[in-house]
């Protein structure tokens, strides 16, 4: 559509690129014929910084990337990493957050730290067809959702107090809301449903020392501030991505949220070692799948806990041990239901389990073909209770309070039988630095011989058997 000029001079022996992007506010756009936004202010600074010349392009999507996939000096963005894209380009990023989210009213006292608690609340808004709603309708069946043709009636009715939650985007929520009259303050995000990070792809051609150069550039930007300064200009109710990504889901007492902020006793760990190693120690609660999901795509990626299986051990980075517990299959109280071996366990005609967590897997390995997952482990919960399944698997170290979080007691479920004993790590995404992965290392061998680890760990389980975890 457009082009604009070079936003730095290059020299004679500096590199020239060529950089494109779509109309994509706040990250890009066009003000008076011109490119502006958070991505274009960012591309402008590393240019300057690099002593990279080149023309910033604005142009329609599917041109931008179909001329970067053919180029031989492009770069594009902002563009989101996905496995399909991945092998495609060479990454430098992370530029931002692209969180699909429910938002709550800023007054309001819902707190949503599950996808059990979100199907709790009266109504939630979303529009229809539009990937917001299929953000929500990936994570299971809702029977609260009230769907509008558009995001502004959508953010109208929130507003007016006609719903109680909305699904939406934190990038397009805001010029939506001003629209209305309002902005980001009248609203808060109390649970991400999705999550993409953008980078700067730039065409493989492109000599690996340039890109090189790049990524320690935004790096050197993060470090000293400069990033979140340009950040905060275009989303300002927006926590800038730093070098490494801390994300985690509720799963007390490992990991959960605490007085409106991430707790637990890993969580302690993972900000005390982050602290160490001088980076953000800022952790995003999300969704199992969704924290899984980044882990296994982009680098920097701090996934915490995690059961380090055979399945998964080539997937990742491990840390650890910062923990230990036994999976175990449990019925409800009162049956007639006999299990005695793995055996017995997959001749019932159904066991919950939760999606992509290790123990629906190690099922899996094990050869069941009987299992109903949800990405909520609550669900398994009320489907054992309900009869739908007749078994259950949870570990023993969560199971109370997943259990009580779904409206029962422990005294209504029965331990049938002990699956497997495993410890558990933080695992980090395996494109991350070895360097890197030496100094989380290093920071969790200080912690356990300083004794903060096992301060930390007794905090929140205070009879907690450490041997094997304190070597």
């Amino acid at each position: 559509m457009a082009g604009f000029p070079a936003l730095s001079d290059a020299t004679a022996a500096g590199t020239e690129l060529r950089f494109l992007t779509e109309d994509f506010p706040p990250l890009s756009m066009t003000e008076d014929d011109q490119a502006t936004g958070q991505a274009v202010e960012l591309v402008r600074a590393l240019m300057a910084e690099t002593g990279t010349g080149g023309d910033i392009e604005v142009m329609a999507w599917s041109e931008a990337y179909q001329t970067a996939l053919e180029g031989d000096d492009t770069v594009l963005f902002s563009t989101v990493l996905t496995p399909e894209r991945k092998d495609q380009f060479q990454w430098v990023g992370p530029t931002a957050e692209l969180h699909t989210a429910l938002y709550a009213l800023a007054g309001s006292d819902i707190e949503i730290n599950t996808l059990a608690q979100a199907r709790a609340v009266e109504r939630i808004a979303t529009v229809t067809d539009y990937y917001s709603d299929e953000a929500l309708a990936a994570e299971g069946d809702f029977d609260n959702v009230v769907r509008f043709a558009d995001e502004g009636e959508a953010a109208r009715a929130l507003l007016d107090g006609q719903v109680d939650l909305m699904v939406a985007g934190n990038t397009s929520l805001p010029a939506v809301l001003e629209a209305l009259g309002s902005d980001m303050s009248a609203v808060r995000p109390v649970f991400a449903l999705s999550t993409d990070l953008t980078y700067l792809a730039f065409a493989p051609e492109i000599p690996e020392e340039t890109v090189e150069q790049w990524q320690g550039a935004l790096d050197a930007m993060k470090a000293d501030g400069r990033f979140a300064e340009i950040y905060r200009r275009w989303l300002p109710a927006e926590e800038a991505p730093g070098r490494m990504y801390l994300v985690t889901e509720e799963y007390p007492p490992i990991t959960f949220m605490q007085e409106g902020r991430p707790g637990g006793f890993v969580t302690d760990m993972v900000r005390q070692m982050a602290m160490e190693i001088g980076i953000s120690d800022s952790v995003e609660l999300t969704s199992w799948k969704n924290a899984y999901n980044l882990a296994l795509l982009h680098p920097n990626v701090v996934l915490f806990s995690a059961e380090r299986t055979d399945a998964r051990e080539p997937l990742f980075h491990w840390v650890g041990p910062v923990g230990q517990n036994s999976a175990i299959l449990y019925a409800r109280s009162g049956g007639d239901i006999e299990v005695d071996s793995l055996a017995d366990a997959r001749a019932v005609d159904a066991v919950a389990t939760t999606t992509d967590w290790f123990t629906e897997q190690f099922l899996q390995e094990e050869g069941f073909d009987n299992l109903v997952g949800s990405p909520d482990p609550g669900d398994s919960v009320r489907r054992l209770m309900d009869g739908e399944a007749n078994l259950a698997i949870f570990t023993d170290i969560t199971v109370a309070d997943i259990v009580e979080r779904a409206g029962y007691s422990m005294d209504d479920l029965e331990p049938m039988l002990a699956v497997s004993q495993t410890d558990f790590y933080i695992a980090l995404s395996r494109d991350t630095d070895p360097a890197m992965v030496a100094r989380w290392r290093e920071a969790l061998a200080e912690l356990k011989k300083d004794g903060r680890f096992e301060r930390i760990y007794r905090s929140y389980v205070p009879e907690a058997d450490l041997s094997g975890l304190l070597d």
